[in-house]
């Protein structure tokens, strides 16, 4: 670890919650939440508008790995094996917590605690699979149940479904997690690959309306959670459900500085997360780059073809922009034998190793060890 890396540390180490600049710290959408959560929420602001770090995350590090047989051990990680720690922001989905087998089921619950517990911030996104599709993905009939449950329209049973299913989201959280969690449900709605995106019946005007009626339903049975916003590849505010709903604005975007990919750059990327920024500001939110990653589909070949692609498409243009660089978290997609790899692992190349060490010894990166110490869920005194 460098000296800088070191200093970075014992800085950290610090109340967190000193040197505000006038930014007002937020309240909870949810006023009744445990005061862990409340703390969270505290604390990711701080460290969005009065820090100049930016933790660290991936979907699934405890649970998957690259060269995976099976379920991984929730002690290791293919970002551990490269830098020495975990991703400081642990990813998850309900959808692998209710839907899957058992013991699949029980590992991902053991790996979200064992974040937990070791510091880390934990979040939650939904790939909630439809009633007729039986698939997260666009299904006719699943783009109408959102529709039928804001108009309290049982007929198909549509709504018995829906809050059957979030209480389903409950009993996980409530009986198995028991810790703060950052919850991103309907995300990428502005695209149209999801029952719940763009094709939706009733457009944004219906999305709208769901969204606030699963966090008025979740807000009273639940006392964990803060709720994050998250569009794709644009701020798309014709779906924003309003300040009384969301905790943390964030966005979704794969393939900046990805030459076989044009619908997403490194430009747009820094555009996108100003505008983010700008909002939150003005909103008392926090800020937060939700997924992001070299590719979306096959295998990510970046390893070979650019190994510095963390440094040169992510960490460096970000912090170029003093407003994009307001962002509490950047989180990125799954290491495993059938997705990615979105981190090098110890079957990469040694170059894209060695470039990746040097995003996470960079001043600005939080991996667990050192978000750990910022002490997330405590009150630090101004």
């Amino acid at each position: 670890m460098t000296f800088k890396k070191l200093l970075s540390l014992s800085i950290l180490s610090l109340p967190l919650l000193t040197a505000c600049q006038g930014k007002n710290q937020p309240e909870p959408v949810d006023s009744t939440v445990t005061p862990e959560t409340k703390n969270l929420l505290a604390n990711l602001h701080h460290l969005g508008w009065e820090t100049d770090k930016i933790m660290f995350g991936q979907e699934f590090p405890l649970s998957y790995m690259r060269a995976m047989k099976g379920i991984n051990d929730s002690t290791t990680s293919d970002v551990k094996d490269v830098v020495g720690d975990h991703p400081g922001v642990h990813g998850s989905d309900f959808h692998f917590l209710i839907d899957k087998d058992p013991h699949e089921r029980v590992a991902h619950k053991i790996a979200a605690r064992t974040a937990y517990e070791s510091g880390a911030m934990v979040t939650f996104d939904y790939h909630w699979r439809g009633k007729y599709g039986i698939s997260h993905n666009w299904h006719e009939k699943d783009a109408e149940i959102l529709y039928n449950v804001v108009h309290n329209d049982d007929s198909d049973g549509d709504v018995t479904w829906f809050y059957e299913s979030l209480d389903e989201v409950l009993r996980v959280v409530n009986e198995e997690l028991k810790f703060p969690i950052v919850f991103r449900p309907f995300h990428e709605m502005n695209g149209n690959w999801f029952w719940w995106g763009s094709k939706l019946k009733g457009g944004p005007e219906t999305y709208r309306a769901a969204y606030r009626i699963l966090v008025e339903y979740l807000s009273e049975r639940t006392d964990y959670m803060l709720f994050c916003w998250s569009p794709d590849k644009s701020l798309a505010l014709d779906y924003y459900p309003g300040d009384e709903y969301v905790d943390v604005i964030g966005f979704d975007g794969y393939g900046q500085g990805n030459p076989t990919v044009g619908w997403f750059s490194v430009e747009q990327m820094v555009s996108t997360l100003e505008e983010v920024v700008d909002f939150a500001e003005q909103h008392g939110k926090v800020a937060a780059f939700t997924e992001t990653g070299y590719s979306t589909t096959g295998f990510v070949d970046y390893h070979s073809e650019q190994p510095n692609w963390w440094m040169e498409s992510v960490l460096e243009p970000i912090l170029a922009s003093e407003k994009a660089s307001r962002i509490a978290w950047v989180l990125t997609w799954i290491n495993a034998d059938w997705e990615g790899p979105h981190t090098p692992y110890l079957g990469s190349p040694e170059a894209s190793q060695a470039a990746f060490k040097d995003f996470y010894q960079h001043e600005a990166t939080l991996f667990q060890t050192e978000v750990a110490k910022l002490k997330l869920y405590e009150h630090h005194s101004e």
